[in-house]
C-alpha cells in the first residue's frame, strides 16, 4: 500500500459541518471512479483544539494513497463531518455518513462520542475505525466497530503499576469526571489495581465544562494522598493540576491518554512534575515511526500528538482491508479488517481481536518537565 513512485492524482475535500452540503463535484458524481471514506472528528467545540488534526492526517494519507493511484483502481474520497465535539453530534452526522453511502469510517475519537456514532454504523453494517477511543465497551457494540488504540484496561492497570512501583505510592485519590465514559471507565480500572497492593483514599466527581475545583482540591489536601490520578481531558485536567498549587496540594498528579503537552497552555509551570501514561512517542525507533515522521515535518511544523499517528494508521488499515476485499461491499470489508495481523503501522504492529481491539499495545510513560512532556520508558502489553 506504501508505494513510494507516486503519481499525482488529485484528491477532493470536502468539507462537512454538522448538517452536511456538496460542492457541485459531490461524491455522488462520481460514484464509478471514487471510493467515499467517511471523517468524523470536531471541528468546532471544546475536543477540536485535538481533534482537527485528524482530518489533517486522513487527508495527508489519502493523498499519499491517491497519488500512488489510489485503491482497487480508484479514487479516494473524503467527507468529513463535524460532530461539534458531543456525542449527540457524533450520532447526527453518523446517520448523515450512512445517507451519503460511506465505504468506511474513521473516528470519532472520544469514547463518549464513538459510543454514540457505532451503534449507528453497526446497524448501517459500516466499517468504522476509531483512532484513539479507549473506552472497552466502545468495540463491544458489535462486530463491525474497531479501533487502532489500547484500552481502558491496559492504560488503568499501567497507571496503577507505575505509581506503586516507580513512585512508591501507598495511597491515592482519583478525580473523575463524571460526564465522560472515558473517565469513569479508567478510574474504575484504575481504582481495582491500585487497590490490590495499595488504597485509594477517596474518589471525588466534577462535570464538563467545569473550571472550579477548589472544593475537591481543598478536602484532597486534608487527605494528603502520596500520589492523585485524574483520568481527564487535556484542558480540564490542567486547570485541575495548576489550582491544586495554587491551594498548597504538592502531591504529584498521574494521568493518561487525555493529557499532552497542550496543559502547559492552560496550566502553565504547574504542570511540570507530573506523569502520564500515553499510546505513542516520536523517539520510537522503528523505521515506519521515523519514516512517518520525515514526511509529516516537511510540511507540519511537528508531529508530538499520539492522535495523528493512530489516525493515520486507522486510515491506512482500512484501506489495506478494502484493498484486500477487493471490493468495497462493507460485509467483504468487515470481514478482512477482523483478519488484519501485524499489520506495520506507524504506532507498532496492529493486529485485531475477536472484539475488533488490538493486541500486544504498548503505552508509553511521560513525564512533564521545562515545558515539555519527556519520554519516561515504554510498557508492552
Amino acid at each position: 500500500m506504501r508505494n513510494k513512485s507516486f503519481v499525482f492524482v488529485t484528491i477532493f475535500l470536502l468539507l462537512i459541518s454538522a448538517t452536511p452540503s456538496f460542492s457541485d463535484s459531490s461524491p455522488d458524481s462520481y460514484s464509478g471512479d471514487t471510493i467515499k471514506i467517511g471523517v468524523i472528528f470536531a471541528k468546532t467545540g471544546n475536543t477540536a483544539a485535538v481533534t482537527l488534526q485528524g482530518f489533517d492526517v486522513v487527508k495527508f494519507a489519502a493523498d499519499e494513497i491517491n497519488k500512488a493511484g489510489g485503491v482497487l483502481g480508484k479514487k479516494i474520497v473524503l467527507i468529513e463531518y463535524d460532530n461539534k465535539s458531543t456525542s449527540l453530534g457524533s450520532k447526527f452526522v453518523a446517520k448523515q455518513a450512512v445517507k451519503d453511502g460511506v465505504a468506511g469510517v474513521i473516528g470519532p475519537a472520544f469514547s463518549s462520542h464513538s459510543l454514540a456514532a457505532a451503534k449507528v454504523f453497526q446497524d448501517a453494517k459500516i466499517p468504522m475505525i476509531s483512532p484513539i477511543a479507549t473506552n472497552i465497551a466502545v468495540t463491544l457494540v458489535g462486530d463491525y466497530i474497531f479501533r487502532v488504540c489500547y484500552v481502558d484496561t491496559f492504560q488503568g492497570r499501567i497507571a496503577a503499576d507505575f505509581a506503586q512501583k516507580d513512585l512508591n505510592a501507598d495511597t491515592a485519590v482519583v478525580l473523575t469526571n463524571s460526564s465522560r465514559k472515558y473517565s469513569l471507565g479508567l478510574a474504575k480500572v484504575f481504582i481495582e489495581m491500585f487497590n490490590r497492593h495499595g488504597k485509594v483514599l477517596w474518589e471525588g466527581y466534577y462535570q464538563v465544562d467545569m473550571t472550579d475545583f477548589s472544593v475537591l482540591l481543598k478536602k484532597i489536601k486534608r487527605i494528603n494522598p502520596d500520589i492523585i490520578f485524574v483520568p481527564g481531558h487535556f484542558r480540564e485536567s490542567a486547570y485541575i493540576v495548576k489550582q491544586a498549587r495554587s491551594v498548597g496540594l504538592k502531591t504529584t498528579f498521574i494521568g493518561a491518554d487525555g493529557w499532552q503537552e497542550t496543559m502547559y497552555k492552560y496550566g502553565g509551570k504547574a504542570i511540570d512534575g507530573n506523569y502520564y501514561i500515553t499510546q505513542w512517542h516520536k523517539d520510537i525507533s522503528s523505521n515506519e515511526n521515523q519514516e512517518f515522521i520525515k514526511k509529516w515535518l516537511k510540511g507540519h511544523e511537528k508531529v508530538d500528538a499520539p492522535f495523528i499517528v493512530l489516525s493515520y494508521d486507522a486510515f491506512y488499515i482500512l484501506i489495506n482491508a478494502i484493498e484486500k476485499a477487493g471490493t468495497v461491499n462493507s460485509i467483504a470489508v468487515r470481514q478482512a479488517l477482523s483478519q488484519t495481523k501485524n499489520f506495520p503501522g506507524v504506532t507498532g504492529e496492529i493486529t485485531f481481536d475477536e472484539n475488533g481491539d488490538t493486541v500486544n499495545r504498548s503505552a508509553v510513560i511521560m513525564k512533564f518537565e521545562n515545558g515539555n512532556a519527556i519520554f519516561q520508558k515504554r510498557v508492552n502489553q
